[in-house]
């Protein structure tokens, strides 16, 4: 489906976003992904901490982590998502500290060479854990999970490389040519986090990441 995105021109880089989507039903595989966000946060995020969740979607995370007594604020380059801060991440300095950030599929949204930065910025005020979520660049052709006894839940896949980045609010993706995973995961042991847990699910890739 196609949108119409607003644009905004920070230090020479336009940046395209659009609400438009937000109310729309999503679809299915969307639904998985928030239930992928929240499996990630399990066992981690306790009822009375405060959580930062960068890139607000349809404010369904925010929501959820509210309802189980969790203090979230949120942040948003879109005034018609209404986080609770607008602003471009690039440019933004954080004023105060939280126990857990959440940035799912948010960092594709800015030029790579400025996520280093950002990731930099987050860790710096982040005092346990950041969860994040990045887009592979491909076209899933199907995808299967399944359970097995002892060893757990398995994937099967089949999906084919695009080889460029078609979706016009993304800078990249990884494998597309210019980011690999080995570039960003370089990028977030460079600001001290550890990988804490890593999983891949319908084109992305999820991250719990520890703060050392």
């Amino acid at each position: 489906m196609k949108y119409n995105y607003k644009k905004e021109n920070v230090r020479g880089v336009e940046y395209k976003y659009s609400a438009e989507w937000i109310y729309d039903l999503e679809s299915e595989e969307h639904w998985r992904l928030y239930w992928n966000q929240q499996k990630l946060m399990q066992d981690k995020v306790k009822k009375d901490d405060n959580v930062l969740e960068i890139g607000v979607g349809s404010g369904f995370t925010a929501n959820y982590l509210k309802s189980k007594g969790v203090n979230v604020k949120t942040l948003d380059i879109d005034k018609d998502k209404k986080p609770d801060i607008v602003a471009n991440l690039v440019e933004y300095q954080f004023p105060e500290y939280y126990d857990h950030v959440l940035a799912f599929e948010v960092f594709e949204h800015i030029p790579f060479i400025e996520f280093k930065g950002v990731i930099e910025k987050i860790s710096n005020v982040c005092k346990k854990y950041i969860f994040l979520s990045i887009p592979r660049n491909e076209k899933m052709w199907w995808h299967f999970d399944f359970q097995l006894p002892i060893v757990g839940k398995r994937e099967l896949r089949f999906a084919t490389l695009k080889n460029k980045v078609t979706e016009p609010a993304h800078f990249w993706e990884i494998g597309d040519g210019s980011v690999s995973t080995n570039d960003f995961e370089q990028g977030l042991r460079k600001c001290g986090l550890t990988v804490l847990t890593k999983l891949k699910r319908f084109s992305r890739i999820f991250y719990a990441l520890g703060v050392d």
